[in-house]
C-alpha cells in the first residue's frame, strides 16, 4: 500500500544523498522541538462538538487526545487533561512524534490515530471513520467523530467533518445491545477518508476512482493523479451501546455519525437487544447527511421481530439459502450441523440446548441468533468458528459449558444476568474479542475461560461475582480498564476483592503485595523469570497453588506470621531460591512439592521455639534437613 505522493518520494529519495536535505532536516526537527508545550484549541461554533452538553453546546471531554500535526509531517500525540465540560481546551504535548518533511502551518485532528498521515503540500490528511461508534447518553460517542483545523499561527478552530443522523427510539423496557446503519444502494458509510483541512470536507475511498488525474488542483486541495489511497470501504456502521440502553415511553436518542452525502436509495437500520430480538426499519426516501449538521428522524417504537423458539438463524459469509431442517430432536440441535449459507434451522418443539459440537470447525459461519429459550450452550458448541463475529446469548441461558466458543472472532461479549456458569476454556483464544461486560448474577469462571484473549482492553466485572479459578484471564496482557475491581501493575496482576491473580505476570522484577490481599492466587506469578524480590504484606493468610512456580530468579522469600496455608507447588523450581523465612510460629498446612528444587543449600528458617513443631509436621517434614532455628527480632540464627 503506497500512502505518500510520488513527487513526495522523489524529493525523500534525494534528501538521503544531499547535503542540503540534510540541513533541511536538522532545521525541521528544531522546528518540532521548539513546538509550544501546549496548545488553545477552540470550535467552530455550537453546531460542533466533541461531546454534548445538556445545552447541545461544544465541550471537551478530560482525556481526549488530539494529532496535532505542528509545521511537520509528523504525527504529535496531544492530551486534554482539564475537566470534562470545558468549551476552550488547552493541549499539552505529550509526544513530539517523528518527522521527515517540514511545512508552514499547524493541522490538529480529533481524536488522535497513530495511523493519521498528512500531505505536507497541501495540509490534507488521510483518516478514518470507525465501522463501530460507542453510545454516549444525549450525545454522540467520543470515537465516531472526525474534526480537524488548519491554521497559519496558533490560532486553531476546529470544524467537524462528519454529519450525524439522530435516531429517537421509545420502547417498554426493552434493552438496546446495538443499532447498524447501512445505505440501500450500499454506499459507503465508514473507512478511509481524504480531508481538507482547511475546509473540513472529504472525498471518500469509494470516491477516489471518481477524481481526474489532473494536475493536482481539484477539490482536494491537490489530491490528483498523485495520491496514492487505500481502497478501504465500508458499508456498514455499527452504534454499540455496550452493556445497554433501556427503552421507556419518553424517546431516547441515538447518534450516528456519517460521512457527508446523499442516501438517494433511502437507508436501513436493524436495532438489537440483548434479549436476542431484532427490528429492522428501512425508508425508501432520500437521506442527506450534511457536514456539520444533525438529521433527525421521527420518533418510533421498538416492535421486535422475535424468532420463533424453535428456530435458530444463522448466515455466513458465502451466502445462499438453506432450506429448513426438521431433525426431530426436539430440545438439541444435531451436532456437527456445519451448516451453509443463510437460512434457519427448525426443530419439533422449543430449543433449550445447542448440543456438544453442533457449530464446531465451521469455518463460513459468521452470525448466529439463539432462541430466547436456550438454557445451555454446550460443550465445543462453537469451538474454532473462526469467522463467527456476532453472537447475541439471551439471558435465558444459564451455562455455557467447556470451551464451546474458544477460538471463535467474536469481539464483544455480554454474558447476561441469568449465567451462572462460564466453564474452563468456555471463550479462550478469541483473540479478537476486545470488550467484556459481565451483568449481576451468581456468574461462576472455570479456570481459564477467557486465557489468552490478547485482544481484551475493557472488561467490566461487578463485584460478588465468584472465581471457581484464578487464572480465568491468564495471557490477557492487553487489559487496560477493569470496571468494578482494582487493576495494578499496567495490567499485568488484578485485584478480585482479597484476591491477586495474574493476567501476564511477566515483566515484574519487583513487587510489594497491597495490604489489601490476603490471598495470593493460583499461578500468579507463574514462570516470572524476571521476579527477582516479593514482599508479603502481614496479612497474608493462603499462598495458592504454583503461585511462584518456576520464578527462577527469586532468590529469597519472607513468609508472614499469619501465614495459615502454602499449597502445592507454591515455590516450586524457583532454582535460585536460597532462603526462605516463615514467621508463623504454628507451621501452615503444607502442599506436595511446595519448596523442591530450589537452590542448591536452600534453608528455611522458622522461630527458634517451633523447629520441632515444623520438623515433625506433614509436608515440612519432608524439608527436615534444611529446617534452621532463627531469632526473627535480632535477626540471628540460633545455635
Amino acid at each position: 500500500m503506497k500512502r505518500f505522493l510520488l513527487f513526495a518520494l522523489a524529493v525523500i529519495v534525494f534528501a538521503a544523498c544531499s547535503k542540503d536535505a540534510i540541513n533541511e532536516q536538522q532545521n525541521m526537527q528544531t522546528i518540532v522541538d521548539e513546538a509550544p508545550e501546549t496548545l488553545t484549541v477552540g470550535f467552530e461554533g455550537d453546531e460542533t462538538r466533541i461531546q454534548l452538553n445538556e445545552a447541545q453546546k461544544t465541550v471537551w471531554t478530560k482525556g481526549d487526545l488530539v494529532s496535532v500535526f505542528y509545521r511537520s509531517n509528523a504525527n504529535q500525540l496531544w492530551n486534554y487533561t482539564g475537566a470534562t465540560g470545558a468549551r476552550t481546551a488547552n493541549l499539552k504535548r505529550v509526544d513530539a512524534g517523528t518527522a521527515t518533511r517540514d511545512m508552514d502551518r499547524v493541522v490538529v485532528v480529533y481524536p488522535y490515530n497513530e495511523d493519521y498521515y498528512i500531505n505536507p503540500s497541501t495540509f490534507n490528511v488521510q483518516a478514518s471513520l470507525p465501522a463501530t461508534q460507542t453510545y454516549l447518553p444525549n450525545s454522540y460517542g467520543l470515537d465516531g467523530n472526525i474534526m480537524i483545523s488548519s491554521a497559519e499561527y496558533n490560532d486553531v478552530t476546529l470544524k467537524n467533518v462528519c454529519g450525524w443522523l439522530k435516531l429517537q427510539l421509545t420502547g417498554d423496557g426493552e434493552v438496546v445491545k446495538s443499532i447498524t446503519f447501512k445505505g440501500n444502494n450500499g454506499e459507503q458509510v465508514a473507512g478511509e477518508l481524504y480531508i481538507n483541512s482547511a475546509e473540513a470536507t472529504a472525498i471518500l475511498a469509494s470516491d477516489m476512482g471518481n477524481i481526474a488525474e489532473d494536475d493536482g488542483n481539484n477539490a482536494t486541495g491537490g489530491a490528483g493523479a498523485n495520491l496514492s489511497f487505500d481502497d478501504v470501504v465500508l458499508k456498514e456502521v455499527t452504534l454499540d451501546c455496550y452493556t445497554g440502553v433501556t427503552l421507556g415511553a419518553e424517546a431516547t436518542a441515538f447518534y450516528i455519525a456519517l460521512p457527508p452525502q446523499t442516501f438517494d436509495d433511502g437507508f436501513t437500520v436493524e436495532v438489537a437487544c440483548v434479549d436476542g430480538s431484532k427490528m429492522v426499519k428501512s425508508s425508501n426516501k432520500a437521506l442527506s447527511i450534511e457536514r456539520n449538521h444533525i438529521q433527525p428522524m421521527a420518533e418510533f417504537s421498538y416492535t421486535a421481530n422475535i424468532s420463533p423458539s424453535n428456530v435458530i438463524w444463522y448466515t455466513t459469509s458465502e451466502g445462499g439459502t438453506v432450506s429448513p431442517k426438521n431433525d426431530a430432536f426436539g430440545v438439541n440441535i444435531l451436532s456437527n450441523t456445519y451448516a451453509d449459507g443463510i437460512g434457519v434451522i427448525t426443530f419439533d418443539g422449543d430449543v433449550t440446548e445447542i448440543g456438544q459440537e453442533a457449530f464446531s470447525w465451521n469455518r463460513t459461519l459468521t452470525s448466529i441468533t439463539i432462541p430466547n429459550t436456550v438454557k445451555t450452550i454446550g460443550v465445543g458448541a462453537f469451538y474454532e468458528c473462526s469467522n463467527l463475529t456476532n453472537i447475541i446469548i439471551p439471558n435465558s441461558v444459564a451455562t455455557i459449558e467447556y470451551e464451546a466458543f474458544r477460538y471463535s472472532a467474536i469481539t464483544k461479549l455480554t454474558i447476561g444476568k441469568n449465567v451462572t456458569r462460564v466453564d474452563a476454556k468456555a471463550f479462550a483464544n478469541c483473540i479478537n474479542l476486545t470488550n467484556l461486560t459481565v451483568t449481576n448474577g451468581t456468574t461462576v469462571f472455570g479456570r481459564d475461560a477467557f486465557s489468552e484473549c490478547i485482544g481484551l482492553t475493557r472488561v467490566a466485572i461487578p463485584n460478588g461475582i465468584t472465581m471457581s479459578d484464578n487464572n480465568i484471564f491468564v495471557g490477557c496482557k492487553n487489559i487496560e480498564q477493569f470496571k468494578g475491581k482494582q487493576v495494578i501493575d499496567n495490567g499485568r496482576l488484578i485485584v478480585l476483592d482479597n484476591l491477586l491473580m495474574s493476567f501476564a505476570p511477566s515483566g515484574l522484577t519487583s513487587y510489594t503485595i497491597p495490604d489489601s490481599i490476603t490471598v495470593i492466587g493460583e499461578g500468579a506469578f507463574v514462570n516470572n523469570d524476571e521476579l527477582i524480590s516479593i514482599f508479603l504484606n502481614n496479612n497474608i493468610t493462603t499462598i495458592q497453588d504454583s503461585a511462584f512456580y518456576q520464578c527462577s530468579n527469586l532468590k529469597s522469600i519472607n513468609i508472614p506470621e499469619c501465614i495459615l496455608t502454602i499449597e502445592s507447588a507454591a515455590f516450586y523450581d524457583c532454582c535460585s531460591l536460597t532462603s526462605v523465612y516463615c514467621k508463623a510460629t504454628t507451621p501452615p498446612a503444607l502442599g506436595g512439592y511446595a519448596f523442591d528444587a530450589n537452590g542448591s543449600g536452600r534453608k528455611i528458617y522458622v522461630p527458634a521455639g517451633s523447629v520441632n513443631a515444623y520438623k515433625s509436621a506433614y509436608g515440612w517434614s519432608e524439608y527436615a534437613d534444611a529446617i534452621v532455628s532463627y531469632n526473627f527480632e535480632t535477626g540471628e540464627v540460633v545455635e
